[in-house]
């Protein structure tokens, strides 16, 4: 099997299986409520599922295949993570256990990282045995980062398929054409569950979904040594986190955001990204993804030219 095959045959593997999790799941009781239309609708959760068994198992044929053990340094901690996120889908497991758990995800990229240097662009920091400790808590600030930015559909992950296109152009340009397309097959699997997510959505991510692309962010930036560009790219998660730290992740107690009859979206008394851009802005909820997409994109360039103008030349 040729490894360029891999994103289309996860594109076309996640494109048929989605609908099947989807029924699978709404049948045994694993849904959400959408709760920004004016007409509540059952939706299937913990649709990211979907996405695992799109690209796991054609990792791990492929690795049979091929023998490649960088393919181990990404499916060991982003099948951890998404366990994790599984069970806490199926079960709401307190917040603490779930962090605690996120950090057994960084625990095997221990085992492949080169060196012991943090990379800050225009210099490197040797952090010796600390960098070991950092690791594990990276991929789990990264994985519950893009768990922070969410509600909305089709918005955690079309974030996510922007991140990783950015980051796989960053490892392309970096000469690692091989590790570029591993990133890019999980791509190829966030857009295939987009086709379903998107608005109006048919399925959920869950917390399956949502911690795995913050997993890949973490995972592929360390295993290349950019950890910078890892941190602009999540720079929309840092913000909505920063938000949420204001007011002390208290934001529950207020409800959904609140829409009218004509699908515009009224922000409510809290701050967050999603508050800050619909009370300055007339959004529906479609609107408001396609603003929080575009912001995405534009820490994606960001992250492109901070790599080819200071990393590659």
């Amino acid at each position: 099997m040729n490894y360029i095959l891999l994103p289309i045959i996860s594109f076309v593997v996640t494109l048929f299986i989605t609908p099947v999790i989807g029924k699978f799941n709404k049948k045994h009781g694993l849904f959400g409520v959408d709760l920004h239309k004016n007409q509540r609708f059952e939706v299937p959760e913990a649709g990211g599922i979907a996405i695992l068994l799109g690209t796991i198992p054609i990792f791990i044929l492929y690795y049979l295949l091929s023998l490649d053990f960088r393919i181990l340094m990404f499916i060991f901690p982003v099948t951890i993570i998404g366990i994790v996120g599984f069970i806490d889908d199926l079960y709401n497991i307190p917040q603490l256990l779930k962090t605690a758990l996120c950090l057994l995800g960084g625990v095997p990229l221990l085992f492949f990282v080169n060196g012991l240097n943090l990379n800050l662009i225009f210099f490197e920091i040797d952090m010796g045995l600390l960098y070991l400790i950092i690791i594990p808590i990276g991929i789990t600030a990264a994985s519950n980062l893009t768990n922070l930015l969410a509600g909305f559909n089709g918005e955690e992950m079309g974030l996510g398929l922007i991140s990783t296109l950015s980051l796989s152009a960053c490892i392309y340009l970096l000469g690692d054409l091989q590790t570029s397309l591993y990133l890019l097959t999980f791509t190829f699997a966030f857009y295939a569950f987009l086709i379903y997510n998107k608005y109006p959505a048919k399925i959920f991510p869950g917390d399956t979904g949502t911690l795995i692309v913050g997993a890949l962010i973490a995972s592929f930036s360390i295993i290349k040594n950019i950890e910078v560009v890892g941190v602009v790219l999540l720079f929309p998660q840092i913000m909505e986190f920063l938000f949420k730290s204001i007011r002390r992740f208290g934001g529950k107690k207020y409800g959904p955001t609140k829409i009218d009859k004509d699908g515009i979206l009224h922000p409510q008394k809290y701050l967050s990204v999603a508050n800050l851009l619909t009370s300055n802005f007339k959004l529906t909820e479609k609107k408001l993804v396609l603003v929080i997409w575009s912001i995405g994109a534009i820490f994606g360039i960001i992250s492109i030219i901070i790599t080819y103008f200071v990393m590659v030349n």
